[in-house]
């Protein structure tokens, strides 16, 4: 109950600040720029954990489905924030 609780979790902080980023990115042009850089970087380690993610699980010492977890969990809340910026454009 305490990993479900943790992911979720997870899951919360980044759907919140993904949203904020994006609210705030409306905002501004230069902004805008910025939070899109942000996204491209996030979207490359997101897709490096996936590739890497045998390496990382054993490096870390952490259980797979609970790594996927948090790879998923993350992709989904950054899709939210990504679709905050999409309605507010």
């Amino acid at each position: 109950m305490t990993k479900a609780t943790a992911t979720l979790n997870t899951f919360v902080m980044v759907a919140v600040a993904s949203s904020f980023f994006c609210w705030l990115a409306t905002l501004h042009p230069t902004a805008l720029h910025f939070i899109r850089a942000v996204y491209a970087l996030t979207l490359c380690l997101w897709a490096l954990g996936w590739i890497l993610d045998d390496a990382l699980i054993v490096k870390f010492k952490i259980d797979v489905l609970q790594y996927r977890a948090v790879l998923v969990g993350s992709g989904v809340g950054i899709a939210i924030g990504l679709g905050v910026i999409l309605c507010r454009s």
